[in-house]
């Protein structure tokens, strides 16, 4: 347990006082604290899960001073979760008590899922940020480079998790 609380710390830190202050360009904004949504405990139930998206993207609108738009994004990512899960077989896992990450239903599952989940969010923020911009190239453009960099900072951070904090 506490390893997942310093896991969940680092991580929050890693996105709030890191990856927000890049400033590489305007196409690259990774949103690596969507993992937390991404591999909460399957045994949660659906308004818990709700309830925490809810919470992780207030948390970050906060910090950044944006109006909602993670609160929402975060919302929507925890829905598409539940549904792409439907479709998955981890009947074992929510049994034991596990979270969602490549220890416990696999590296293809997993990267399945965070590649759908990472895109749809990253394109929901774009597209939320900018709407009525006619720079329609620009949100793919920064949606995919984003998520890129986003998913190869997941993929690291769910193969230094030890096996035992899962």
């Amino acid at each position: 347990m506490q390893i997942k609380l310093v896991y969940w710390g680092v991580i929050m830190a890693l996105q709030l006082l890191v990856l927000n202050h890049l400033g590489f360009s305007a196409f690259v904004m990774p949103q690596v604290f969507i993992v937390l949504l991404i591999s909460m405990p399957l045994h949660w139930s659906k308004m818990i899960q709700v309830a925490v998206g809810f919470g992780l993207g207030l948390l970050i609108d906060l910090f950044i001073g944006s109006p909602g738009i993670h609160a929402s994004a975060c919302l929507w990512l925890v829905l598409l979760r539940i549904g792409i899960l439907n479709t998955q077989d981890i009947k074992q896992q929510i049994a034991n008590k596990l979270p969602y990450d490549i220890y416990s239903v696999g590296v293809t599952p997993f990267f399945y899922s965070a590649l759908v989940l990472v895109f749809f969010y990253h394109f929901y923020i774009f597209w939320i940020q900018n709407i009525g911009s006619a720079n329609g190239h620009r949100y793919l453009i920064t949606t995919l480079i984003s998520s890129f960099l986003a998913l190869t900072i997941i993929a690291i951070t769910q193969y230094l998790l030890p096996k035992r904090a899962s």
